[in-house]
């Protein structure tokens, strides 16, 4: 039944898609793996970038086996937060077909300020828009029915009321209280550590500034290669006048 299914958020990165997923770490109904996958794009013997080449290889990481490990039986339900692009070489209607997929986005010009302070040689396929369409076609021609796509920004300004859309769609009960917690380190995050640090210190859901960050003109190809993708998915995005349940 896809009620049994794990939940998947596919993101693009610096997208506030960590603290989304810190949510669902709070809820006690879920085991929640992140971004496991990296391990297989960065880390395993198949690796599909040489950005941690230094790193020995780990069968572990291997993608299949890091597939095995998500849906082999759990006593709660799996939710997955990962980036599109990490299971590049896994990606067609089967594989698609295992999750309940969900999206998360976020206009690339805030994606790709935040992603070159953090890598400035970062490729364009780790700006993760085009495999995020992608996916998103795949889970479209298998259900239309059965996408949601989140827009970070409008999350950040309306969390109760787009969380309670998203669990509405999954068919899983809103929790309010996961939506605050106390600063804490996220085992699970270790591996990206420096990447969360902001997520890890919050105490909920932070509004985030529309304010439009610089491009300078090396980052406008970038951001113009993203731009189609990111359109086509807002238009499904989840809208800032989502109902609020009652408190």
């Amino acid at each position: 039944m896809s009620q049994d299914k794990p939940v998947a958020l596919w993101s693009v990165p610096r997208s506030i898609s960590t603290a989304f997923e810190r949510v669902f770490v709070e809820r006690d109904d879920f085991e929640v793996f992140h971004e496991p996958f990296s391990a297989s794009y960065y880390y395993s013997e198949e690796r599909l970038s040489d950005r941690y080449s230094a790193e020995e290889p780990k069968a572990e990481y291997n993608f299949e086996n890091v597939l095995a490990s998500i849906l082999e039986p759990h006593e709660k339900r799996v939710f997955v937060k990962d980036m599109a692009y990490h299971v590049k070489p896994l990606m067609e209607p089967e594989f698609v077909s295992r999750f309940r997929n969900t999206f998360i986005i976020r206009d690339p010009k805030y994606v790709i300020a935040s992603l070159n302070r953090m890598w400035p040689d970062f490729t364009l396929e780790e700006t993760g828009f085009e495999q995020l369409y992608r996916l998103f076609r795949y889970a479209t021609e298998l259900d239309p029915e059965d996408v949601v796509v989140v827009d970070a920004m409008t999350f950040s300004e309306n969390p109760v009321g787009v969380l309670a859309t998203y669990c509405e769609h999954l068919e899983i009960p809103f929790r309010a209280d996961s939506l605050s917690w106390r600063p804490a380190e996220v085992p699970e995050w270790e591996r990206w550590d420096e990447w969360h640090e902001q997520a890890q210190q919050s105490t909920g859901i932070e509004r985030a500034e529309r304010k439009d960050p610089p491009l300078p003109p090396e980052l406008r190809e970038a951001y113009e290669y993203c731009l189609p993708y990111y359109y086509q998915l807002a238009a499904r995005a989840i809208p800032g006048t989502a109902r609020t349940p009652p408190a």
